[in-house]
């Protein structure tokens, strides 16, 4: 069967919710236009705020083959996929590790639309399914051996790297172990760096003097990020357009058995 790679722009979800534009719903589409015989179906992709490697098949058996792969690679610490972001924020290590517990918590009575794909989200909820949920990811920095056995807290860790700063920003390579929804966007809030673009985390990050520190996600709901007048000077932003920028977080390479 055939197996295809496109670049997915960030905002774009994978399922959506109904009547809504999705990549799953475009995939008919795709299939008379290449004038395949087989249905197409994702094998893996990012989630819908992030941008990158879509990577789908028309064979179950290669689509079932390659996830088992990815799965496998991370049990044996090795890492298939790759993400860049765009950081507000320098980490204060070029290279270093993540490691941390994640565990779902309720945030407040917002209504927040989880998607938690097979190919790259395990921890929330049953793969290749939607769910409307009232949740947020907090770090468990010490979780019990006990909440990890109910599986209420995850392990996660994710492998960085800077490869370039300018102007108070970073461009970090990101190489996640474990797959949990919205891991990346967490870690890098941990690293006082959160992702630009991200308003959903960003506002765990206070600054005091200049120095940033964590705040208590019970203490910062999601909001639009906050960037300063010379960042947003360079980017071009007005204040209106801020609240449109997007999640600044790449799915760069996949690694293929």
């Amino acid at each position: 069967g055939a197996l295809l790679a496109l670049s997915k722009p960030p905002g774009l979800p994978v399922l959506g919710r109904p009547g809504e534009l999705s990549l799953v719903s475009l995939l008919p589409a795709l299939r008379r236009r290449l004038g395949l015989p087989a249905e197409l179906h994702v094998v893996k992709a990012p989630a819908r705020e992030c941008s990158g490697i879509v990577l789908l098949s028309s064979s179950h058996q290669a689509t079932e083959q390659i996830q088992r792969f990815f799965t496998d690679a991370r049990r044996r610490g090795q890492y298939p996929a790759t993400y860049c972001a765009v950081t507000v924020g320098v980490p204060a290590e070029a290279e270093g590790e993540i490691r941390t517990g994640l565990r779902w918590q309720q945030q407040g009575d917002t209504t927040v639309v989880r998607e938690c794909w097979w190919g790259w989200g395990r921890g929330g909820c049953p793969g290749g399914m939607l769910r409307a949920v009232p949740l947020q990811v907090v770090p468990v920095p010490a979780p019990g051996r006990r909440s990890l056995a109910r599986k209420e807290v995850k392990s996660t860790l994710t492998h960085y790297r800077v490869l370039g700063t300018a102007g108070g920003c970073a461009l970090l390579q990101l190489q996640p172990r474990t797959g949990f929804p919205e891991q990346l966007q967490v870690h890098l809030m941990l690293l006082l760096c959160p992702a630009l673009g991200d308003h959903r985390y960003s506002s765990r990050v206070g600054k005091v003097l200049g120095v940033p520190f964590l705040l208590p996600p019970e203490a910062a709901p999601s909001r639009t990020q906050v960037l300063d007048e010379e960042l947003m000077s360079r980017l071009g932003l007005s204040p209106q357009q801020l609240q449109h920028l997007p999640l600044h977080l790449h799915l760069q390479q996949l690694v293929l058995p």
